[in-house]
C-alpha cells in the first residue's frame, strides 16, 4: 500500500473498492427524519458500526466549491471554484462554470490513478464531470450524456447497456440514482477500485425532508448503499451543502 501526495497531503492507495459519494443538498435533516422514520436502514448501521459526523460546509456552500474540495482535500482558496459562476473579468458577465479551466490544482482521483489506482468519477450533471475529471486518467462520465460516452472520451462506452436503462431525464431523482447504479455495475465489474459519485440536488430542492417524494428519492440511495457493501466496497458519503459523513467498515 503506497502514499500519494495531492496539494500537501497524504492519501493511502485503497486496500480494498472504496466508494465516495456526494449527496448533493442533503441536510442532516433528511438523515435525521429518515433513520427516525425507519427508511434508512442501511445509513443508520453505517451511524452505528461506522463513522458519523456533522461538520461545517466549505464556504462559499455551493455544488462546484463543495465538489471540488472534496476531490482536491482543499478550500476554494486553492483550488479557485469558489462558485457555481464566476464573473468574466474582460466583459463584466457572470459566467455559468462548465468546465476545469479555472481549477488551480489537481485531484486526489488524477494522482491516485496515475499511482496505477484504477478511479471513475460518475457525475449527474456533465459541466460537473469536466471539472472534477481534470486530468484523470480514467473513467469519468455523466448520467445526463451517458448515451454519449465513448472509450476515447470517457475511457468507456455503451454506459446505458451497462446500467440496463437508457439515461434519465436530467430534472428528475433518477438522474441521482442512474450516477449510483452505474457505480454499483462498475464495481461489481471491477472496472474501477475508487469511485467518486456526485448526485444533484433537484429533489432537495423541491421536497422538504420527511414528504413522500424525498422519502421515495432516499429509501432508493439508501438501497444502492447497501448494494454497495454487499460487493464488498467501503462507502463514504458526503453531503453537498450542508455538510454530514457516513462511512461503512
Amino acid at each position: 500500500m503506497a502514499d500519494v501526495s495531492v496539494n500537501g497531503r497524504r492519501y493511502r492507495t485503497p486496500e480494498r473498492p472504496t466508494v465516495v459519494i456526494c449527496f448533493d443538498g442533503c441536510d442532516p435533516e433528511y438523515i435525521r427524519r429518515g433513520i427516525a422514520d425507519g427508511i434508512l436502514p442501511t445509513i443508520a448501521a453505517f451511524q452505528k458500526s461506522g463513522f458519523y459526523a456533522i461538520a461545517d460546509s466549505v464556504v462559499p456552500s455551493f455544488t462546484n466549491p463543495n465538489n471540488a474540495s472534496i476531490v482536491t482535500g482543499v478550500p476554494p482558496a486553492v483550488h479557485g471554484i469558489s462558485g457555481n459562476y464566476y464573473l468574466d473579468r474582460a466583459t463584466g458577465e457572470e459566467r455559468m462554470i462548465t468546465d476545469a479551466s479555472l481549477m488551480r490544482c489537481g485531484t486526489i482521483l488524477a494522482a491516485l490513478a496515475d499511482a496505477g489506482v484504477a478511479a471513475a468519477a460518475v457525475t449527474a450533471k456533465d459541466k460537473l464531470r469536466l471539472m472534477l475529471a481534470r486530468g484523470l486518467k480514467g473513467i469519468n462520465f455523466s448520467s445526463e450524456h451517458a448515451d454519449r460516452a465513448t472509450e476515447a472520451a470517457n475511457g468507456i462506452g455503451n454506459v446505458e447497456a451497462m446500467v440496463g436503462r437508457p439515461k434519465p431525464d436530467q430534472y428528475s431523482g433518477d438522474l441521482s440514482l442512474y450516477v449510483l447504479d452505474a457505480g454499483l455495475r462498475l464495481l461489481e465489474r471491477k472496472a474501477a477500485t475508487l469511485l467518486y459519485l456526485s448526485l444533484s440536488d433537484f429533489i432537495q430542492h423541491a421536497h422538504a425532508p420527511g414528504t413522500p417524494e424525498a422519502n421515495a428519492f432516499n429509501r432508493d440511495v439508501d438501497t444502492r448503499l447497501a448494494a454497495m457493501g454487499a460487493a464488498g466496497a467501503v462507502v463514504g458519503v458526503v453531503a453537498g451543502v450542508f455538510e454530514f459523513e457516513v462511512v461503512s467498515i
